[in-house]
């Protein structure tokens, strides 16, 4: 607040206005007597005082003399007409801050601001001065309180500065010890070391640390360790060094004694060596000779196991290339030979056959590649338990009759992030192990929990966390204690030479840690034996088994998209161009990486680049694609190997965006997977029917509006009698729902509510034939069912008298005769 003493009414108001226009934020109060005055001033919240020089009742010197009593640390400034230059300069010396001239208002604003600006700046300064010597007071207690000399020097490495305790050890007036009298303490001998690193110091302004010795007050010579630091101001300037001497003569004396009982012990040691030298080489010799025993019996164990694997996957590669060649020579002879008319089933069934080799030994390869953990992993959300069910048909044919199947699955089991086709390997061969273990028949229980892991659990060799677990249970012979730790080495196995690789479990133990996964295994003789896999669980959405399924139908070209086929193995590379010319896309071909630039170079419509990962001349196939991507930004690129380890995975999985194909591949796979990397079709919306039509009307697609083809369930075991069936019946215009087992038939039923009959086939590995129909007609009654089977028509009509709607197809039945069948129950097709 600004404080106005003046007692003309026009000049209050005038020194208002030019104060308002100055300090438009600022209070301003106007007194007009010595009371007033006096009352404002014991009142105080002022930052300014302007007074007239002569008033009725006060002088402007009185006015001075009580602001200044009262608040001297406020600025005062004089507004007169007739004060002269030796008045100005009295009130100047008596403390007014500034004199204007009632003539020269104009200057009262600029007088007023720069007041305030000047008060406010002492004041700052006065702050500071206290903060500073708070600041000294606190450093010189806490110097002299702390347990050793502590000292600061200037810029030119003058000791300014040093607490009470130099006094207290040397027995000197700090004073003496200020400059460079501290240098009378030092030992005579250290005094050029000291002079050298005190004086670097200071001239390169960085740490100082070095030991010398002094003399204290009672001449005995001391230890101190001297260190210091530089020290700067706020503007970066060097304002000297700070540090500390620490007494350490207690310390290198014990040092000192600690070095000699060194020696001493050091000398006795060193004859006792002498005396057990002998010995020693003695025992070398010994190692010697047992380390050279013990790497003859290693290599002969190594020779043994690659005996094992070389024989078991020789004996496996036979038997696959027998497959494949034999089939190939019927093909030959088929195709090629003069003799007659080729038999088209028998040609299918050698293509067939020979697929099925080649299938096989692929599966071998990878096998290989999974137990030495270089399989490259495509993990995905997975549901196990849909995964699990998919794979019971195939299990159950592959096990035989004398093993029963059986399935324990948790209903709310988390998903897994896996890759579902290397679990599915894991599955079968943990499934063939303990089959194998149950030479006369026997149970094997695949189990499902959801389980959490922590560092308590026995054994762990994984992160703790959330897993899914399966359990594969066999009632089979049981492991002997002592071979349990072994079932997961390489090559080990119990069966004979070239009877298998010893690769089954290790192959999955392989599978599950790359998948940051753990193996776990409990057996008895005479028991049985449970393996536990615990799979990471997926955080986040889930996906099912049934969503990874491609579509059964060929995706071919839609534009005739170009391709650039890069490839070192000209056999590969004409494969891999005529497949996908028959596909419909337009193909170009390069050996090695240069060529493939200059093709990319030359055309600009390429769409997609296929290439091998190893590729010759020093530029591998994710070399090409980076510079292939640096010429055609978002280039899609389809990598393809039979080996990709450490080139394009990491910690044995593909990063996000990379795709891959692995050889060898199908013509199938191929087509699928160039198309998924072309283009992700959207879903497309049904198209409406139109507002007019009726029921019975023609939609474009040839359906009738608002009916629906009758849905027939298939249940047959065989797997080629049940898709040929059912791509019979969809010709005919039937929907068709699958089942190769009674339970996926019973299950198919409760969840379908649209089935409009059944076609059972009577030897189901499950449950009999008679059976499943028994249950059908029982909780779907009038349900149409045909039977295929062998049997005689009479003795199943005595056997089912429960199923009123029930018609007989002898095997082998014509297609045509099952149509006949249906038709006759009064199904048939929309």
């Amino acid at each position: 607040m600004i404080l106005l003493l003046e007692d003309n009414d026009l000049d209050a108001e005038l020194m208002m206005h030019h104060l308002a226009d100055s300090l438009r934020d600022m209070p301003l109060r106007r007194v007009h007597d010595r009371r007033t005055y006096a009352q404002a001033l014991e009142e105080g919240g002022i930052s300014l005082v302007i007074s007239d020089f002569s008033l009725p009742d006060i002088d402007g010197w009185e006015a001075l003399s009580m602001a200044a009593r009262k608040l001297p640390e406020v600025p005062f400034i004089f507004v007169s007409g007739v004060i002269g230059e030796d008045l100005a300069v009295k009130a100047l010396k008596t403390g007014a801050t500034d004199y204007v001239l009632k003539q020269r208002l104009d200057r009262l604003g600029g007088a007023a601001r720069r007041a305030l600006s000047e008060a406010e700046d002492r004041r700052e300064r006065r702050r500071v001065e206290v903060a500073l010597r708070d600041s000294e007071v606190r450093f010189r207690a806490l110097s002299d309180s702390a347990p050793a000399l502590i000292w600061e020097s200037n810029a030119t490495g003058k000791v300014v500065f040093v607490n009470r305790h130099y006094e207290v050890m040397f027995g000197l007036p700090s004073s003496e010890l200020l400059g460079q009298g501290w240098y009378r303490v030092v030992y005579e001998p250290d005094m050029p070391a000291l002079t050298k690193a005190f004086d670097e110091a200071v001239r390169e302004q960085k740490p100082l640390q070095l030991e010398l010795r002094v003399i204290d007050a009672q001449r005995r010579l001391r230890w101190l360790d001297c260190r210091g630091v530089p020290r700067f101001d706020g503007m970066g300037r060097f304002l000297g060094l700070t540090g500390t001497n620490v007494d350490v003569t207690d310390a290198k004396l014990a040092r000192d004694e600690l070095e000699q009982i060194v020696q001493t012990r050091t000398a006795e040691l060193l004859r006792t060596n002498e005396r057990l030298l002998l010995e020693m080489r003695q025992r070398a010799d010994a190692d010697a000779a047992r380390a050279q025993a013990e790497e003859q019996l290693r290599q002969a164990q190594k020779m043994e196991a690659f005996g094992q694997l070389t024989g078991g996957v020789a004996h496996d590669f036979n038997n696959f290339l027998t497959v494949i060649l034999g089939n190939l020579e019927t093909l030959e002879r088929q195709l090629l030979g003069t003799a007659g008319k080729v038999d088209l089933p028998r040609v299918e069934t050698a293509l067939s056959h020979a697929k099925q080799g080649a299938q096989r030994a692929a599966v071998l390869t990878q096998r290989l590649l999974a137990f030495a953990r270089r399989q490259p992993l495509q993990p995905s959300s997975v549901n196990v338990n849909e995964l699990i069910a998919a794979t019971a048909e195939m299990l159950t044919r592959m096990l035989g009759e004398e093993v029963d199947l059986r399935n324990d699955l948790q209903g709310d089991i988390w998903p897994a992030h896996i890759d579902p086709h290397m679990l599915e390997s894991a599955l079968l061969n943990l499934a063939v192990n303990a089959r194998d273990a149950m030479p006369d028949g026997g149970q094997i229980v695949i189990r499902t929990r959801n389980t959490e892991l922590d560092q308590s659990t026995p054994g762990l060799d994984a992160e703790p966390g959330d897993y899914v677990r399966i359990s594969v249970s066999d009632t089979g012979m049981g492991i002997p204690e002592d071979l349990i730790e072994k079932v997961f080495e390489p090559f080990f196995t119990t069966k004979d030479i070239g009877v298998g690789t010893g690769l089954g479990l290790s192959q999955v133990y392989g599978f599950v840690k790359q998948s940051g996964g753990y193996v776990a295994i409990d057996s008895a003789v005479g028991v049985g034996t449970t393996v536990h896999i615990y799979l990471p669980r997926q955080v986040g959405a889930q996906v099912s088994a049934g969503e990874r399924a491609h579509d059964d139908a060929l995706p071919l070209s839609t534009h005739g998209e170009a391709i650039l086929v890069v490839e070192d193995d000209d056999a590969v590379r004409a494969h891999s161009a005529a497949a996908l010319t028959e596909l419909g896309y337009e193909v170009h071909q390069a050996g090695d990486a240069m060529a493939a630039l200059e093709r990319l170079g030359a055309r600009d419509d390429i769409a997609l680049l296929f290439t091998d990962v190893g590729l010759p001349r020093g530029m591998n196939g994710r070399d090409l694609a980076e510079a292939a991507r640096a010429i055609r930004p978002g280039l899609r690129v389809l990598y393809t190997s039979a080996y990709a380890e450490g080139t394009l995975t990491h910690d044995g999985k593909l990063p996000p965006g990379v795709a891959l194909i692995p050889k060898p591949f199908t013509f199938n796979s191929l087509a699928q997977r160039v198309r998924e990397i072309l283009d992700q079709p959207l879903p497309q919306a049904p198209q409406p029917a139109p507002a007019n039509a009726a029921p019975g009307d023609i939609s474009p697609s040839g359906t009738a509006i608002g009916a629906r083809p009758a849905r027939v369930l298939i249940v047959e075991d065989d797997e080629l009698v049940r898709e040929l069936a059912t791509e019979a019946l969809t010709e005919f215009g039937y929907e068709v729902a699958e089942a190769g087992t009674a339970a996926q038939a019973l299950s198919t039923m409760e969840s379908a509510a649209d089935v409009g009959a059944a076609i059972v086939d009577l030897g189901l590995p499950d449950m009999p034939g008679k059976e499943l129909i028994r249950r059908l007609a029982e909780r779907h009654p009038g349900l149409p069912i045909i039977v295929a089977s062998g049997y005689g028509q009479v003795e199943l009509d005595a056997a089912m008298p429960a199923a009123t709607r029930v018609a007989f197809v002898q095997k082998p039945y014509e297609l045509d005769g099952l149509y006949k069948a249906l038709k006759n129950l009064g199904v048939t097709p929309a």
